[in-house]
């Protein structure tokens, strides 16, 4: 009830504020297929969004239109964060497109104050966090090639200030500790919450937020969400949120207006009304209650806060290949990551074992090392010590390749398909026969033209129906998917125990 009265109030103060950005008649073909047919939407200052839809419906397609990526083929876009109104009509005289001062670009959206994160990370990985959050400063003096020879005090001066304001925004979001971490080395989950730093401190009024929730445990979800509802109440800024189906329940407290995006058209909700309806299902029991014949079969807690908790499957035949991992350390640099330091200072690994036939899922907080764990298994990551088994066999001597030509099956979170390629392309790569249903429309389509959830389903498929598939390990494969596809995906998944073990990497807060 509190939550409902919280956003009632925000709705109430929102109706009465002005339209920031206003679009009418928006339309994007692809091949035929409208994705966008007329939508027509307002978002008013210091709004929270919500926009949901299935995986193809194209929110991708709607954001990337919205944040200057991408033109649509006709209709309206009226801009209006300050006093005055930029309005661009479409389909664009050719006389515009030839003026030097007149395009459609991100960048003309960023100087009106729009921002935006990404599904997939975008960070400098090579520069630190707190780099990649100062770095998006506007205004900065050392851009000015004069202030840089003439005034080099004055920009030393502002770029302290600058580094001391980026870092204090990262200790907003619990990541105090980590501003001098390279982007590279940290978790995704801090890559998303360094992500949403980095374009608040652009700037931006008007922000398109991409699954900002994924991958965070629940301390990361609450520090994001508590961000985001400070930079609303006190900085007026207006949230479009596109979020996993997991995750909206987390969302719908601080939204005040629910868009959902079907069959080319918007349509535009109140979240007390969605708030009200059942929320999805936990992780472990989506797949219990799919499947009646899983059933928990033990616990193991490990160092640092993460459980291992793994689920068995009754099935007439199970193929004797399991996982074993006795003793293992990994390090990032000088930091052990998996494993741990005794009291004597010598490294202490990490031990456990999937049996043939059990489904582990692995959840622990951000930074705990899950990718690190997993890739490393994979072959990926050296290790520095401990020993990797399949079905006895010791691999972890071996490179990745011969890894997966013995079973290993490896599913990565991040988006590592090869862009140029069309669907059928990257399932022939992965040695996958049957092509699973759900994925037919995408298979002529090259990947970098897949939306998140599209691409997800893809190396689903590559990974899971690989004929080599004896034991899987599957890092945030949730990630991006619809209600249909995590339903489906929950029924697959104990059907995959058969051939083997299976090892699932997911956020603390999509168990708990």
């Amino acid at each position: 009830m509190m939550c409902c009265a919280a956003v009632t109030s925000k709705s109430e103060r929102t109706g009465q504020s002005r339209v920031v950005l206003r679009t009418h008649g928006l339309r994007k073909t692809y091949g035929g297929h409208k994705v966008l047919d007329g939508l027509s939407c307002e978002l008013h200052q210091g709004e929270v969004v919500l926009l949901r839809g299935p995986n193809g419906c194209g929110k991708t397609t709607l954001l990337n239109i919205l944040t200057g990526y991408l033109e649509p083929d006709s209709g309206t876009i009226e801009l209006s964060t300050d006093n005055t109104v930029d309005r661009m009509t479409f389909p664009r005289p050719w006389w515009k497109n030839a003026s030097l001062f007149d395009h459609f670009t991100p960048e003309r959206m960023a100087w009106g104050g729009i921002g935006r994160t990404w599904q997939d990370i975008r960070l400098f990985d090579s520069q630190t966090a707190s780099d990649n959050v100062a770095v998006a400063t506007p205004h900065q003096r050392g851009e000015n090639p004069a202030w840089a020879t003439f005034r080099p005090h004055a920009v030393a001066v502002q770029e302290r200030e600058n580094m001391a304001s980026s870092r204090s925004n990262l200790a907003e979001l619990r990541l105090a500790g980590r501003e001098d971490a390279s982007a590279g080395a940290i978790s995704l989950g801090q890559s998303k919450r360094v992500a949403v730093a980095r374009a608040t401190r652009a700037g931006a009024r008007v922000l398109f937020l991409d699954e900002p929730l994924s991958g965070l445990d629940g301390a990361g979800i609450a520090d994001t969400i508590h961000f985001l509802e400070k930079l609303v109440e006190l900085g007026g800024l207006t949230l479009v949120i596109v979020e996993h189906i997991l995750n909206i329940s987390f969302i719908l407290p601080i939204a005040t207006t629910v868009w959902t995006l079907e069959d080319g058209h918007l349509k535009v909700e109140s979240a007390v009304k969605v708030l009200a309806t059942p929320s999805t299902e936990r992780f472990e029991d989506m797949i219990q209650q799919s499947q009646p014949d899983v059933v928990s079969s033990g616990r193991q807690e490990l160092p640092g806060g993460a459980v291992l908790s793994t689920l068995a499957v009754s099935l007439p035949h199970v193929d004797p290949f399991d996982l074993e991992v006795a003793d293992l350390v990994v390090r990032r640099g000088n930091r052990i990551v998996i494993g741990s330091e005794g009291l004597d200072g010598a490294p202490r690994g990490l031990t456990f074992r999937i049996r043939p036939g059990e489904l582990a899922v692995l959840h622990a907080p951000n930074g705990w090392g899950k990718t690190t764990l997993l890739e490393a298994i994979a072959g990926l990551l050296p290790i520095e010590s401990g020993e990797i088994r399949l079905n006895g066999r010791r691999i972890d001597h071996l490179r990745p390749w011969e890894r997966a030509r013995l079973g290993l099956s490896f599913l990565q979170s991040r988006n590592t398909l090869f862009g140029g390629l069309t669907g059928r392309q990257a399932l022939y790569l992965a040695h996958v026969k049957d092509i699973p249903e759900g994925i037919e429309s995408y298979l002529e389509r090259k990947m970098a033209t897949l939306s998140g959830g599209e691409a997800k389903k893809i190396a689903l498929a590559c990974a899971a129906q690989t004929t080599f598939f004896k034991v899987g390990l599957f890092d945030e494969p949730l990630t991006a998917l619809d209600q249909k596809a995590v339903e489906r995906l929950g029924r697959e998944l104990p059907d995959l125990l058969g051939s083997g073990a299976l090892l699932v990497a997911v956020p603390s807060a999509a168990l708990h």
